[in-house]
């Protein structure tokens, strides 16, 4: 690997990495906008300025490739670059002093404060003060549609939006119109971003607050918000996520890219948008037997007088809860698996797989086998299986799988189903179980590649919720003791 020197520093690196990414690797962060690791590199925004020996002129990092090593001297330094050189200051200020000549003064009111490189690059590489004694331009308002509010006067033309539009979701809905002070990020005549199933993530892509999201719009300011690690739950690939979350309530959920994974750069609208559903509202469920409140001890009682009992667990929880829900099971092979949503693959790059129960990997190595419903009803039907706990979610199971485990929940002398919310399924089980949600507990699955995800707790579970593997340890310890 050729070697070469950032601000005097040796490192070795491969060929053709770029400048910009060589000098992350000795922790130094190169000011940027228009570069993305998932995008083609434009150099518009021209902050990544750095001044690399032999070089009259200063270079663009996000372009700049590292050379191979020489043949006849594998050894030499191929490049010396310098990031803190007054040239490389002075270009950044006078960079940042014309990004900011037509740019508001409405921080206070912008969705992006908080987390905006604008005001960070400002405060780090500016000069604080302006030159610019006229009246700042003014952009008429355009509606992106139901999703995406454009504010073009915040605009500082990095083209983020607008490669990802061709280059990602391939909609081609942005682009960049006219020429010098009039250049403005627009859409081609008639079309929106409504028909993009990945617009939200040209939000994530806005380094300033010219793209925001409709439904987070001047609903939550960024500094009160906590983020916790997670992962999609309405992924194939159980794609990471951060659950941005105060007062236990989610706003909104985000990308959480991972080092050297370009895939895990953008997430699906539904994906974004599903943060809905796991916010709890009114009074918390409480544990239900023959269709009235019970306490755990009935229920217990019920499960142990029945007899041999059968677990089928649905693939999207994690694998923690799978390796306890089993432990319910009277024998291994007595472990089954459900759920069979389907997710239309519209960019094969990121979705691997139209498969969207994202943990089945996890629980077949937890011997649970999927596609085998029929034969457990089977055996409830002739007598050789007496109990059935179900762990469900009703989002992920079609009409004709519901149908079946309502057959099977019937046939059998005691079923036991453990849901986040009740379901017209659960509550045509025997028993019902409140279980904490995937944002109110700490867990892990495998995703269809086989790559480990972890997800951790964002939420408090109401008082009586409890997890999978809670209510398992007491309901198994009174089998064991039969």
């Amino acid at each position: 690997m050729p070697t070469i020197k950032i601000n005097d520093v040796e490192l070795s690196v491969n060929p053709g990495t770029l400048v910009l990414d060589a000098c992350r690797t000795v922790g130094i962060d190169i000011p940027h906008y228009c570069y993305h690791p998932a995008l083609t590199p434009v150099a518009t925004c021209r902050m990544c300025l750095v001044d690399i020996k032999g070089q009259p002129k200063l270079a663009t990092s996000c372009t700049t490739t590292v050379p191979p090593a020489p043949k006849d001297n594998p050894e030499a330094v191929v490049m010396e670059v310098y990031t803190n050189t007054p040239a490389v200051a002075d270009a950044r200020a006078g960079v940042m002093e014309f990004l900011l000549i037509n740019h508001p003064l409405d921080c206070p009111i912008c969705d992006q404060a908080g987390e905006c490189k604008l005001q960070d690059y400002s405060y780090s590489y500016g000069s604080g003060d302006s030159r610019m004694g006229e009246v700042k331009r003014r952009y008429r308002y355009e509606d992106l549609g139901a999703k995406i509010v454009i504010d073009k006067n915040r605009c500082i033309h990095c083209t983020r939006c607008v490669r990802f539009t061709r280059e990602i979701s391939g909609g081609g809905e942005l682009t960049v119109a006219s020429r010098g002070s009039h250049l403005e990020v627009t859409t081609f005549t008639g079309k929106s971003m409504d028909q993009n199933p990945y617009a939200g993530n040209v939000v994530d892509l806005c380094p300033v607050g010219a793209l925001t999201s409709r439904d987070f719009r001047f609903k939550k300011r960024v500094w009160y918000l906590k983020s916790a690690p997670s992962i999609s739950r309405h992924s194939a690939l159980g794609n990471p996520i951060w659950i941005d979350h105060e007062a236990n309530q989610i706003h909104r959920f985000r990308p959480r890219p991972l080092e050297g994974k370009e895939t895990t750069h953008f997430i699906s609208d539904e994906e974004r948008y599903a943060y809905k559903r796991y916010n709890r509202e009114g009074q918390a469920p409480a544990p239900l037997l023959l269709g009235t409140a019970a306490p755990l001890e009935a229920i217990r009682e019920a499960l142990q007088a029945a007899g041999v009992a059968a677990v089928i667990g649905q693939g999207t929880f994690g694998c923690d809860a799978a390796q306890r829900l089993g432990d319910l099971a009277s024998s291994p092979d007595l472990r089954y698996g459900s759920g069979d949503k389907t997710i239309p693959v519209l960019l094969p790059k990121y979705q691997t797989s139209a498969d969207g129960i994202l943990n089945r990997r996890g629980f077949s190595e937890r011997s649970f086998r999927f596609g085998a419903l029929e034969e457990l009803l089977g055996k409830v039907q002739r007598g050789e299986v007496k109990a059935v706990v179900l762990l469900h979610d009703a989002a992920f199971t079609s009409e004709k799988e519901t149908e079946l485990l309502g057959q099977i929940l019937k046939a059998a002398a005691f079923s036991l189903a453990l849901e986040v919310e009740p379901s017209a399924l659960g509550q045509a089980a025997t028993a019902w179980l409140p279980i904490t949600s995937f944002a109110e507990e700490s867990d892990f699955i495998i995703n269809h590649d086989g790559e480990l995800r972890r997800y951790q707790k964002a939420l408090q579970a109401p008082k009586g919720v409890r997890s999978v593997p809670a209510w398992v340890k007491d309901l198994a310890a009174v089998l064991a003791t039969a």
